[in-house]
This record gives C-alpha cells, structure tokens and sequence, in this order.
C-alpha cells in the first residue's frame, strides 16, 4: 500500500526543475473576488432563492425513492441480489432533469444471465405498471446498462458497480467535513444547473463532462479557496474564473493541485502559491485506503493515467482521468464556455443591488424558465414556484454509514468473491478505529466540520425550495420575475424520521445506518458470520447497544461545536 500512497503527493518549493518551472503557468490568478463582501451577501440571497429552485425537494427524494423501490420489487425474488443507488440522487445534489443511477449486486457467474432475466422484466412492465416504464434499451457496451424511464425519469441500472458507492461515500464524508450548511453539495447544484441548463456542457454520455468529474472540479475550488468563499456563487465564480483560465494542455487537475503531464506517471501536485489546502495529503490517501477493497491492491499500480484534453485525476484512483469522455471539439466548447460565463457573471456581480439582483436570475434564465414555474420533472404534483417568497422543504443531509454499509457489501460479496466474512469485521473495526476519520472530523479547520454523531442526523435548518419541471399547469400562483425585488426566502426546520435500528442487514432497499459502529475491542464470533445478512446483524446489533450510551456525549460535543 505504502507505493500506491506516494503516486500522488504534494510538491513543496524544492520541487524537481522541470516540473517545478512549468507549475507557475498552470497557476491562475483566482485570488479575490469581484465585489466587496457586502455585495456578496446581497447577490449570495438572490442566488440562494434560485438554488432553491432547483435543488432536491423532499417530495422528490420521496418520488426517486419510490422508483428506486420499485425496481427493488422486480428482483427481490432473487436470494443473493440486492439493488443500490449510487451518485447524485443518494448525494442529494441532482437536478429536476437528473436521472437515478442504480447497481444490480450479483454474483459473478450470474451476472450475464441475471441481466437478461431484468431486461425482459422490465419489457413486460411497459404498458402495464402504474410506475409508467417506456423506452426499454440494453446497451452493450464495457459497462453493460439497461436504460429506461420510469415515470419519465431516466433510469440507467449497471451490475457490479462498486467504483459509485466508493465516490458516493467519498463525497458524502467531504461535504460533512467541509460542512456550513452543505456548502459543497449546494455548490455542485448551483454549479452543475450552469453547466447544464445555461451552457448545455454536462453529460459524458456526450462527450462532455461527466457529473463526477464536475463535482470534483468543485471539490478543488473548495479546497483551495475554502477561506475566501462566501457561499455557493462564490464557488461559481471561482469554478469559471479559475479553469477557464488553467492550463490544460500542460497540466491536469486534482484535488491536491495542478499535476504536470511532463511528470507522469508520477503525480506530483503542487501548492498554490499563498494557499492552504483544507484536505490534507494524508486524508486523502487514508480515503483511498478506507473505500478500497480490504483483501485487495489498490489497482493503481502499472496504471498510467490517460491523457486526453480534459485531464482531471479521480481521488480515489489515481489512474483514472474523469475527464476521458471530452473529445476535442467539446473541449473547445467547454472552455469557451467557462471564459464567457465567467465574464458574464463578473459583469452582473458589479453592478448595484437591485439591478444585480434581476441580472442573476437572467444569468440562470434557462434555469429558471424550465424550472420556476410551479412543477417538477421528478414529481407529478404542482410545487412552489419561484418568485412567490415560499420555497418546498429540502433536506440535503446523507446517510454515510448507510453508503459505507452497502459498499462493504458490495465489495465483500460480489466484487471479490474469495474474501470472508472475517474480512468484513476487520474491514469494520478498521474505519471505526482509522485516526484519519477523527481527526478530519475533529481538527482545526477554518470550515467548522461536523462530529461524527452528525453523519445519522438530521440538518436542524432545512431550507424550502422552488421546484418545477416541463410541463406548465393552469398556475393561479404567481409567476417568477425576473425584474422583481429580492424575495425573502421563507425557511423552516423538521428532523428526519427515525426509522428505528435500521442497519446495513435491511439491503432490500435503503441501507439506513452504522453497520460501521463498532469498536476494536468488541468480539463478534465466527460462527456467527458464516453469510451477510448474519454478520451484518451481529455488527448492527453491537452498535444497538452503545446507542444509548452515546447520547450525552454526543450533546456536550454539538456544545462545543457550536460555541466555536
């Protein structure tokens, strides 16, 4: 492990010459912002109430979850089989239009005929379920997907498909590490609806940039500029001025800095001058450890990382470019779409109040023409739409352990199927016991992250939201307008339900909490881990047991967070 560790370090100012010399051109200027905080706070309003409108709303969490229990339904006959979501629907940062990304678990030797089974499953739905299944496709590519729309949402279904719930919990930890309200994930929507509705420069399945990728690139903005950032505008801002300007013909991009190709295969970032990263090297390299499989080496080693025109490095596999799928012609449209999105928003950032105001909602005009006029493509009922002062109830908060419970199993049961179920305990003891987690979640940033207790609960200010989608009802509310004044945006809290000792045994669906709870010194037999299901109660049930005894010392460390 300790050679996969140094594939990607932190250069200091003794750098060797060649790579040393180029980093200064990669680095763009990106250091302040174009109008004084004050001004900030009044555009940072007007882009909340517009995020608002476009961010997840619990009636569609509500929606996707049922679809995603739907297709649960149609195979939950199978023992062995289990059905997980991954990406932006479990992150909570997908748009109205987003679609929901599914993996099939399997067993190897069953996957090629279990696929055949789901596809004519599926083709005997259409025209038949109240879920409304259409357009049936099976793409036969390297990554076999079935693809179709249910209750016209997009749905892709892959089998095997652990490298998702790697990235999903890889995401899920840095937005409750970087925390202040979900700064990250509102700074993927806000940015990730640009990159979609008003430069159309999103989706890998046409050669531009894939989700994962984008989220990264916002990851990075995060990282380096975390002390300056205001909110997810700021991000915006930062995002556009910074790549549009970054070097990509010499340089590619990871969350620890500019990496030159000149130096490959050794990836060797470098430090922004002036900068501080908030991720240190170490946190990430205990990230790839910790979601990697335990009885398995990190495939990087032998790798090289492929160079394409977009070159962005995956964190967790550092011979993975998620920039591959842009091809030339797009590369060019990407980044002239950067360079004019982010004069635009420089020019509406400098102008007065009211006035900025109305030419921010013009600067996400196709945001809002598609998604503020009182429904959403991911729901069948009317919402709130934008411009009324009301906003639907969101809650962005994810469930980590549950993510990090489905992974293990993913990777222990159909990933590598010669690991035991000892493998699993001792995969466990370890996230529970790794110094990076405690630290991270408990070192002195300048972007208070959030306990560990935080990861189960609920955000206690979940902000309303404007949703809508294409299809325009009969309104009697009123419209949004886009020469209106700023509207105050009404807020209100509600915790989440508490499900009750859910744990990652329940994998018919949503796998809720703590299948990671345990300790070092907790003993969980043999014998009693002869399958996952029984080895999953077992941890669940000694994680039941310290719930209780937890409960004052998670009070006194909510204390002390708030009073720093």
């Amino acid at each position: 492990m300790g050679d996969i560790q140094e594939r990607l370090s932190v250069s200091s100012s003794s750098s060797s010459s060649t790579c040393s010399l180029s980093l200064t051109t990669a680095q763009p200027k990106g250091d302040s912002l174009p109008v004084d905080g004050e001004f900030w706070m009044i555009a940072e309003e007007r882009a909340h109430e517009i995020l608002n409108t476009i961010q997840p709303a619990i009636v569609s969490d509500r929606s996707r979850n049922e679809i995603i229990d739907y297709v649960h339904t149609l195979i939950k006959s199978h023992d062995g089989i289990e059905v997980f979501s991954f990406g932006s629907v479990p992150l909570k940062t997908y748009l109205p239009d987003g679609d929901i990304d599914l993996t099939v678990l399997t067993k190897r030797n069953m996957e090629d005929e279990f696929f055949e089974k789901l596809y004519d499953t599926l083709k005997s739905e259409e025209g038949k379920s109240e879920f409304h299944v259409t357009d049936v496709q099976f793409i036969p590519a390297q990554v076999k997907v079935i693809k179709c729309n249910i209750r016209s949402i997009a749905v892709d279904i892959s089998f095997n498909q652990t490298a998702g719930l790697r990235a999903l919990c890889f995401l899920e930890q840095v937005d409750q590490l970087f925390g202040r309200d979900h700064l990250f994930k509102r700074s993927i929507i806000l940015t990730k609806a640009w990159c979609y509705y008003e430069s159309r420069i999103l989706g890998a399945n046409t050669g531009l940039i894939s989700t994962y990728a984008l989220a990264v690139l916002v990851l990075y903005i995060i990282n380096l500029f975390h002390s300056s950032l205001s909110g997810p505008l700021a991000v915006l801002y930062k995002f556009l001025d910074y790549y549009s300007s970054f070097d990509w013909s010499n340089f590619c991009i990871s969350v620890s800095g500019p990496v030159p190709i000149s130096c490959l295969p050794e990836l060797v970032a470098s430090l922004e001058n002036g900068h501080e990263l908030l991720l240190d090297e170490k946190f990430l390299r205990d990230c790839v450890e910790l979601y990697s499989a335990p009885t398995k080496t990190v495939e990087t080693n032998g790798l090289e990382f492929p160079i394409r025109h977009l070159n962005i490095v995956d964190p967790l596999k550092h011979s993975n470019n998620l920039g591959k799928s842009v091809t030339k012609g797009n590369f060019k449209r990407i980044m002239h779409a950067f360079t004019l999105g982010a004069k635009k928003l420089r020019d509406v950032l400098s102008l007065p109040g009211e006035t900025m105001g109305w030419r921010l909602e013009r600067f996400f005009g196709n945001s809002l023409e598609r998604n503020g006029k009182g429904q959403r493509q991911d729901v069948n009922d009317p919402v709130t739409a934008f411009g009324t002062g009301r906003s639907e109830l969101s809650e962005l908060s994810g469930d980590f352990e549950g993510y990090f419970g489905r992974l293990v199993y993913g990777q222990m049961y159909h990933s590598h199927r010669d690991a035991s179920a000892w493998d699993v305990v001792r995969h466990l003891v370890s996230y529970r016991k790794n110094e990076f987690y405690l630290r991270s979640l408990n070192g002195s940033t300048s972007m208070h992250p959030m306990p560990l207790h935080s990861l189960t609960n609920g955000c206690q200010n979940i902000g309303k939201m404007r949703g809508t989608g294409t299809y325009i009802p009969d309104m009697s509310q009123q419209l949004y307008n886009r020469n209106s004044p700023t509207h105050h945006i009404e807020s209100s809290a509600e915790s989440r339900e508490d499900n009750g000792a859910s744990s990652c045994c329940d994998l018919s669906g949503q796998v809720s909490t703590s299948c990671a709870s345990i300790k070092g010194e907790e003993c969980v037999k043999p014998e009693t881990c002869s399958n996952p299901k029984n080895l999953v109660d077992s941890i669940s049930s000694s994680s039941a047991l310290k719930k209780e005894n937890g409960k004052e010392e998670e009070s006194k460390s909510s204390q002390t967070l708030n009073g720093s």
